[in-house]
């Protein structure tokens, strides 16, 4: 009897839905699994929970064209079948993009592209924002917030028609959110105020820069 065939499904979160929390997260595709009919597959043991799964997990308020969500499923159905299924049963907000047999590779995921809409630094600030040695400011880490230096996880910012671009690091090893960098560049540009932004995670890559 087949119990574990593995499958993923990249989906958008915008809109309304950036207010739910990833633990809220969980009981919606609760929900969609039910809704859907969709044969979710379920751990041993006594107290038995679907097989479902999240690769970094999207913080509040941050939108998203590129969320990945792992499940395995308890009967031998195609990926066709089950986007067929999720579609029509997502709530405002969310949308399937595809679903694919097999398992990506999330343990190898190294970088997040964002885009961040905001008041934006000149060309000439953000060249010496980015040219400094070390910048320190408040991060939460596992131990609580503590005074972090982020230089190392920024890859790149860009500065786009309206908004900026930010490659940082993410992952197990390091995980570097494009408000802490706003914090950073409030801190270290002279009379700069990003004002309100808000965020929207364009792109997941491996190590080796492969979007996945």
């Amino acid at each position: 009897m087949l119990q574990n065939k593995p499958f993923y499904a990249r989906y958008r979160k915008c809109g309304r839905a950036k207010y739910i929390s990833h633990l809220d997260m969980v009981r919606v595709f609760n929900r969609v699994f039910r809704r859907g009919n969709i044969p979710v597959a379920y751990s041993e043991g006594f107290n038995p929970h679907p097989k479902i799964s999240f690769a970094l997990p999207l913080s509040v308020f941050y939108e998203s064209e590129c969320e990945i969500m792992l499940f395995a499923v308890s009967e031998d159905v195609t990926a066709e079948e089950l986007f067929n299924r999720f579609k029509p049963v997502m709530p405002e907000g969310l949308e399937i993009i595809e679903v694919c047999e097999g398992k990506p590779e999330v343990k190898k995921l190294s970088y997040c592209l964002y885009n961040v809409y905001c008041s934006l630094p000149a060309e000439k600030e953000l060249e010496a924002f980015l040219a400094l040695p070390s910048m320190v400011v408040p991060k939460k880490t596992k131990s609580g917030i503590k005074d972090t230096d982020i230089r190392g996880d920024i890859t790149d910012i860009k500065l786009e028609d309206g908004y900026m671009t930010m490659l940082l690091s993410a992952g197990s090893n390091a995980n570097l959110k494009p408000d802490v960098v706003i914090k950073a560049m409030n801190k270290y540009i002279e009379n700069f105020d990003a004002g309100d932004c808000e965020y929207l995670r364009k792109a997941i890559y491996t190590d080796d820069m492969v979007e996945i």
